[in-house]
């Protein structure tokens, strides 16, 4: 027999380990005597979102029909403006011509989110080059004005209509109204165009007056489009942050006398992840925002105390660019989402449609073999919780699901690479020949992924692999002995054939827990 062996260890000790396994919280997500626990009101609107697990992201606006390039030069993406440093007037007459958005394909989006098994979608209200993509009364640079088309409105109810979540990402940043003072931070990006024009015409900045536009631009969406469920800010730098740029705690509040369960992302205020912030702070349910959003990253470690989401792209650029590149596969794209939810998170994966609405190819055929996936394995994704002070080797992540526990085995490649080999025990007493529970199994001829967990993790019953019911996965009790040490094992044996037959190579592994 040929097999791979990998261990799992928790709180770095493999022998002394607590009796069982422990979720992300110390209170149980069942309660035999039928009452249901009270919730604070920050976790009641977060409750959704916590058991969601998986949203999707889309980036559409004017920059969508440059598709990354400007007067003929490559420029990136939905920072095109920006790259190229031009005035709003220079940016508008490039980019308003080719602004030709073709009807239906807001409700073709949002089917595709619906069949990857996202729970929840965010849509990009207005980005940095201030075009807003919704109705609003306080400007005419708007997609109602410019194409007679509402898409926030669209998006809604195209969500709604599919029983998703409606979320808004929207810039407190605005590269196109006069008011706004970039000057607040000088390394926040902005248009040097933008800046010069402004100054040649003597318009001064006044960043009181441009919170005003910018409060009214979100009382809009509060108002016409709820209930709003997610604002996703984008973004703070430096100075630019809370109060003094944007008056947060006044916008936060209104947004909640609007929407009393609409939830929030961290950008109002510096921060990106959790540095330079107390978590007392960043858990206030008034300001400083419901969870943080790592940007094409997830937390080195667990992190079970703080929500948060990464937003993640399928290619390099998150607006639509004829240039992208470096795209991912839906296997690495399964496997982010499976490391988010083992370490706590949720993941928003990002789609840039093109500027008549349409998909990119690649980014559909990624969004569909993910939803592949997850109609098979999307239990161990939906209200998972992460198993609490587990250091995982060879890319094996966990989940628990009531008292379930899901283990995503990771992908088999043509050249196996060194694993963590167990400890050679000096010798093995006659105790460990009888705990084996015989000789070898039955199909002992087959090959074998072979994972060990402690044997006092927790009491495992039923091993399967989910979608395979003919597959047999052989669990046994296995004692090592050496020297003054004595350790106990749960050794499971996974036969290669169920890689074969796993969607994507990814196969994932449910141990009932018999407590």
């Amino acid at each position: 027999m040929r097999a791979r062996e990998i261990m799992l260890m928790l709180a770095g000790a493999a022998i002394l380990l607590p009796q069982t396994l422990v979720a992300d919280d110390e209170t149980p997500q069942s309660s035999d005597c039928g009452l249901a626990q009270e919730l604070s009101p920050r976790d009641q609107r977060m409750q959704w979102w916590r058991e969601a697990r998986l949203g999707m992201f889309v980036h559409y606006g004017l920059y969508s029909g440059l598709a990354g390039v400007y007067q003929g030069k490559r420029a990136g993406g939905e920072w095109i403006q920006c790259n190229v440093g031009a005035d709003t007037d220079s940016y508008a007459a490039e980019a308003l011509p080719l602004f030709k958005p073709e009807p239906g394909w807001p409700e073709k989006w949002v089917d595709l989110a619906k069949e990857a098994g996202c729970r929840y979608a965010v849509f990009t209200s207005k980005h940095h080059e201030g075009f807003a993509m919704f109705n609003t009364a306080t400007s005419d640079y708007n997609s109602v004005k410019v194409a007679g088309r509402d898409f926030a409105k669209e998006f809604a109810d195209a969500c709604r209509s599919r029983g998703l979540r409606v979320g808004f990402y929207h810039s407190v940043i605005d590269w196109h109204h006069p008011d706004y003072d970039n000057t607040i931070c000088p390394d926040l990006c902005y248009p040097k165009g933008q800046a010069l024009m402004l100054q040649e015409k003597g318009i001064p900045r006044n960043q009181d007056s441009y919170c005003k536009y910018m409060h009214s631009q979100v009382r809009e969406l509060m108002a016409q489009y709820g209930p709003v469920d997610v604002m996703w800010w984008d973004y703070s730098q430096g100075a630019a942050e809370g109060d003094r740029a944007w008056k947060a705690t006044e916008l936060v509040k209104m947004c909640r006398e609007i929407n009393p369960g609409v939830i929030m992302n961290n950008r109002l205020f510096n921060a990106y992840s959790l540095e330079g912030q107390k978590p007392e702070e960043f858990g206030s349910e008034e300001v400083r925002g419901d969870f943080y959003t790592p940007e094409k990253c997830v937390p080195a470690s667990q992190d079970a105390v703080h929500d948060w989401e990464t937003c993640l792209t399928v290619g390099h650029h998150w607006g639509y660019s004829i240039n992208d590149g470096n795209f991912k596969s839906p296997s690495k794209v399964i496997q982010t989402l499976q490391e988010c939810v083992s370490k706590g998170g949720n993941l928003l994966l990002n789609i840039g449609p093109r500027v008549d609405g349409s998909i990119p190819e690649h980014t559909v055929e990624v969004f569909r073999r993910l939803g592949a996936w997850m109609k098979v394995n999307g239990e161990a994704i939906y209200g998972s919780k992460p198993v609490l002070g587990t250091e995982l080797s060879d890319d094996v992540w966990m989940t628990m699901v009531w008292d379930d526990v899901y283990v995503f085995l990771p992908p088999m490649v043509e050249e196996t690479p060194s694993v963590p080999e167990i400890p050679a025990a000096p010798e093995e007493t006659a105790a460990a020949v009888e705990a084996a529970e015989g000789d070898e199994p039955e199909n002992a001829e087959e090959e074998y992924y072979v994972l060990r967990f402690p044997g006092n993790l927790f009491d495992a019953i039923a091993p399967q692999i989910l979608g395979q019911p003919d597959c047999r996965v052989e669990m046994r009790r296995v004692e090592e002995s050496g020297g003054d040490e004595h350790a106990v094992f749960l050794e499971l044996r996974i036969p290669y054939s169920a890689w074969d037959n796993a969607v994507e190579g990814l196969p994932v592994l449910k141990l009932a827990n018999n407590s």
